[in-house]
């Protein structure tokens, strides 16, 4: 593969500086050291090319081999390895279920293809985990979850981590709360869950030192000791040990919502700034909250800014600000504040004014009537990438499937172009060569139309300034959405240390030592802008 267009990392590097962002680069294989993290932590990633083996982690999943009726599964899991490079790659699949032994299958998967497994056809419980092992680097792993209640599919995690959180949940009446919690290790892992809700946090007894034995996935049903709240922010700590959680959500239609299925990883690295690619789309009757959680011991205020398409036609959004108790949630309504216009796509961007780090989820929410059902919960993307892998459209089930792209540079014009990769094959997208971005702009690629009905392809981003990619699927049975993270790929993220504030961008300082091979480093950059004065909403 050809990428002799790319800007050569200085370039790269010089461009983030002038932006005001505060950004670290760190390989895989790097420690934690103190004051930073490693990437690969922040959300799933896919191994740089030319990696000896990746490991990915599917927590949740049903494995009743039942799909209606008495018995079904809430979430039959459907296991999907994407092999992006340009080598064949090999290994095993390994399911974990609640009781009883695991359970394997050899894995086989041709250079840029991709194999499903469906975990019930290896062994059946109620719940189980998924264990994959590969050889090679820049394979991703994703997860399909189809019950009674509808259909999602979401990223398998790249990375174990200590503590997870969900600043997303609900536990209303007609809806289920489940958290999967999965350790892959022969040790066990001993955990502290704790529930924030409207009226306080609640530290149940029955799960503060909670016991999650090697080799085993604990559900635990969240609804069953927080009941009947609307908002329910969810965090598991490990006292030891390291595990995945992730979270299952399903609705019945009550509460002015149609039936829909969500699951999504929690966040394990708080952030000072959080993007999502993908709005709710134009003209569409869905419900979108943002909710933040702040796990640390001061208050904080946090900015939410809506990024219109097209700002030069459709203007702009006057900014959220809501400030967060400390272990607190706060929820931001954008659906129903009438300045969030419901005829124009939008992304957005969510940082706290002091740089303190917190943990972003947003909610879609179809609502009853309007001819769009269910519902997805995503994790806000803390990182930018030059290079993005995009999951599969599904088994052809798909009625829409769009990919976007954001630039939140302040100062840089960035130029991306995605690629279909299907049949052993990687091929420019006609329509989507080449595109520029202007600071701050977002393009949407209807990807499934460019490339008809085509179930089989996977996509690539790849940009000659970091960006964020976000992705849309709509189902046609049954009728659901997702909104899926993207995976960038090791060695070409960025964190987002910092943003520029409203007043000014901050001093730019970077470790020589983070700084590609061969470059130099320039520290000291400001950049000023201005932002609109902001409203006050809703807190835990």
């Amino acid at each position: 593969m050809n990428r002799a267009w790319r800007l050569p990392a200085l370039v790269v590097l010089v461009a983030l500086l002038a932006g005001g962002w505060f950004v670290q680069d760190q390989d895989a294989s790097d420690e934690r050291a103190a004051g930073s993290v490693r990437l690969v932590e922040t959300v799933p990633t896919a191994s740089k090319p030319g990696s000896v083996s990746t490991t990915w982690y599917c927590a949740a999943g049903s494995a009743t081999g039942i799909a209606a009726g008495e018995g079904a599964g809430i979430a039959e899991q459907v296991v999907i390895v994407s092999n992006d490079s340009d080598s064949d790659a090999s290994g095993t699949l390994i399911v974990i279920p609640e009781s009883g032994a695991r359970s394997s299958v050899a894995l086989k998967i041709s250079a840029r293809s991709r194999q499903l497994v469906r975990v019930s056809d290896v062994a059946k419980s109620a719940w189980a985990s998924a264990l994959v092992e590969v050889t090679g680097g820049e394979v991703v792993v994703t997860h399909e979850l189809a019950g009674p209640s509808g259909k999602t599919v979401g990223a398998c995690a790249s990375a174990p981590g200590s503590d997870w959180y969900f600043p997303a949940g609900t536990t209303r009446a007609g809806s289920r709360n489940l958290l999967a919690l999965f350790n892959p290790f022969p040790g066990e892992a001993t955990v502290d869950l704790s529930f924030d809700t409207d009226d306080g946090t609640r530290t149940p007894q029955q799960f503060q030192g909670l016991v999650i034995p090697g080799s085993r996935v604990v559900v635990v049903d969240v609804g069953a000791v927080v009941t009947l709240r609307k908002h329910v922010a969810t965090t598991v700590s490990t006292r030891t040990g390291r595990l995945i959680a992730e979270q299952v959500q399903t609705t019945d239609g009550r509460d002015g919502t149609d039936s829909g299925l969500t699951a999504v990883l929690g966040g394990t690295t708080p952030s000072a700034i959080w993007v999502f690619a993908d709005g709710a789309p134009a003209s569409t009757a869905i419900g979108e909250t943002i909710s933040v959680f702040n796990p640390g011991d001061n208050d904080v205020t946090v900015q939410v800014q809506v990024q219109l398409d097209d700002q030069q036609t459709n203007g702009t959004v006057e900014p959220f600000e809501v400030t967060v108790a400390s272990r607190r949630f706060a929820v931001v309504d954008l659906y129903s504040d009438p300045r969030v216009p419901r005829s124009v796509g939008h992304w957005v961007i969510v940082r706290t004014l002091n740089g303190a780090p917190v943990v972003v989820e947003r909610s879609l929410t179809g609502i009853k009537g309007s001819g769009l059902s269910g519902s997805s919960h995503t994790m806000g993307v803390p990182i930018v990438a030059t290079r993005w892998l995009v999951g599969t459209l599904v088994n052809g089930d798909v009625k829409t499937s769009t990919v976007s792209v954001a630039n939140p540079s302040a100062t840089e014009t960035a130029m991306f172009t995605i690629r279909s990769i299907t049949g052993g094959r990687i091929t420019d997208l006609s329509g989507a060569v080449s595109i520029s971005l202007a600071p701050g702009e977002r393009r949407s690629v209807n990807v499934g139309s460019l490339l008809g009905a085509s179930p089989e392809t996977s996509f690539e981003v790849v940009a000659d300034f970091a960006v964020s990619v976000g992705q849309w699927l709509q189902f046609g049975a049954p009728m659901d959405f997702a909104t899926p993270q993207a995976f960038p790929v090791s060695g070409t993220q960025l964190l987002l240390r910092s943003a520029i504030t409203p007043q000014a961008g901050a001093g730019i300082e970077i470790d020589p030592s983070l700084a590609p091979e061969g470059t130099a480093v320039i520290s000291g950059d400001t950049v000023t802008t201005t932002v609109l004065t902001t409203t006050t909403l809703t807190a835990g």
